[in-house]
């Protein structure tokens, strides 16, 4: 299934009525100056938004996973996007998340973030996870060192060349393909 349910969180296929709500937290100031987001292009408007939604769903056919579109349950608010990222000459399956700066501090990056490791290992398409992180993004670090991810080594951003930690998990031996 495609979509994931957590006690508090829907994680579906993005909309593009989600492309409003993705646009505001790619825009935040604060989100910006974490670099919680590697950017492709400045922020823009609500049509770089749209395109972006349909690039995560052109990313879900061409390799069978991608990102989520983050609801919460209580609010049906889209809250956020957490999910996987690999485009060609990117150095692994990136997971990566971003949440609304008004519902952070609620624990919704790390349990979508293990929800989409949990989802990953029921698949047969990933055996290797990583995120890039700016190594002064320390919400980030927590959240990816609290899924399980350890620090593999220091990079740089395939895209805009900026040092980047990668954070790195293994499918477990327990998930391991038959």
């Amino acid at each position: 299934m495609v979509t994931v349910e957590t006690p508090r969180l829907l994680l579906r296929l993005p909309e593009a009525s989600d492309a409003e709500p993705f646009m505001e937290m790619h825009q935040d100031p604060e989100v910006l100056e974490l670099k919680q987001v590697t950017l492709t292009q400045p922020p823009g408007g609500i049509d770089l938004a749209l395109r972006n939604v349909e690039r995560m769903l052109r990313h879900w056919e061409v390799r069978g996973y991608g990102q989520w579109a983050v609801a919460e349950k209580a609010t049906s608010e889209v809250v956020g996007c957490v999910g996987f990222f690999h485009p060609e000459g990117w150095p692994g399956i990136d997971l990566g998340w971003i949440i609304h700066r008004s519902r952070w501090r609620n624990g919704f990056a790390t349990e979508a973030a293990q929800a989409a490791v949990h989802w990953a290992w029921q698949t047969d398409k990933i055996d290797h996870i990583i995120s890039l992180i700016s190594p002064d993004d320390l919400r980030s670090i927590r959240v990816a060192t609290k899924i399980g991810e350890q620090f593999e080594r220091a990079d740089v951003d395939p895209i805009n060349g900026e040092k980047v930690h990668v954070y790195g998990i293994q499918r477990p031996t327990c998930h391991a393909h038959t």
